[in-house]
């Protein structure tokens, strides 16, 4: 009886151990690369015209809309980026990406490397056609790309892809990329999941619960654009951060 009235079981934190080490050390890693003060008083983009006043409707210039928007964001020179738009199909996850291609500008994607300028004095970011009309994955595709272009500037740990994908939430982007994280893939024949990143669902919900931390804010605005699973962990990881103090 007395036990019903016992001391409470303090939140659990919900994601393993190695991935909540390798996130409390690397979020500062970025806090001190980026600037905390920027980092607290950057503007958050999120899912709404207000925010992203485009069109997706499969037109190429959607993409370059998008990345003028993102590049401002993100302080990046949009002089310094091209975009290689091709068609195509992904299988994989994370570092395991297969890609398919036509023969859509003679451009294959998989053999340039993002962090590095091409002959053109240029970055070359490859963009699945598809993307056109789906307005967050191509923010989260852009995002993450731009991340790594930004981590280019000083020498950054093995886990650059990863810290990429960490990176977009201190850029105030972070709510595109874990909803991309995980969404539901349905055809006319098949249903599954797609996976974009390379963070996991309860690994961004972990990431988001330490940027608002850092802001200060308990309930934040754009909290309420994350897919439910998201915000899920991202609840969960608030209680255990505020526990733990």
């Amino acid at each position: 009886m007395f036990g019903l009235f016992g001391k409470r079981s303090p939140p659990q934190c919900p994601v393993p151990e190695t991935s909540r080490q390798w996130l409390d050390r690397s979020f500062p890693f970025l806090i001190q690369r980026f600037g905390e003060e920027d980092i607290k008083h950057k503007k958050i983009l999120v899912p709404h015209y207000t925010d992203f006043p485009i069109r997706y409707d499969g037109n190429e210039s959607t993409a370059w809309d998008t990345l003028h928007i993102l590049t401002g964001q993100m302080g990046v020179s949009s002089k310094d980026i091209t975009l290689d738009i091709y068609e195509g199909e992904r299988t994989g996850i994370g570092g395991n990406q297969t890609i398919y291609l036509g023969n859509y500008k003679n451009v294959n994607p998989t053999e340039m490397d993002i962090s590095q300028k091409q002959e053109d004095g240029k970055y070359h970011i490859g963009i699945e056609k598809k993307f056109l009309t789906d307005p967050e994955g191509l923010v989260a595709w852009l995002a993450h790309d731009l991340a790594r272009i930004r981590l280019t500037e000083h020498p950054q740990p093995e886990e650059s892809k990863m810290l990429a994908d960490l990176a977009t939430v201190v850029f105030g982007i972070g709510v595109f990329n874990a909803n991309a994280s995980y969404r539901e893939k349905q055809t006319l024949d098949s249903w599954g999941y797609q996976r974009v990143g390379y963070l996991n669902q309860r690994e961004w919900g972990y990431a988001l619960a330490l940027f608002a931390q850092l802001r200060e804010e308990k309930d934040p605005a754009w909290a309420k654009h994350l897919t439910p699973n998201i915000r899920s962990d991202f609840s969960k990881s608030q209680a255990y951060l505020e526990d733990k103090g």
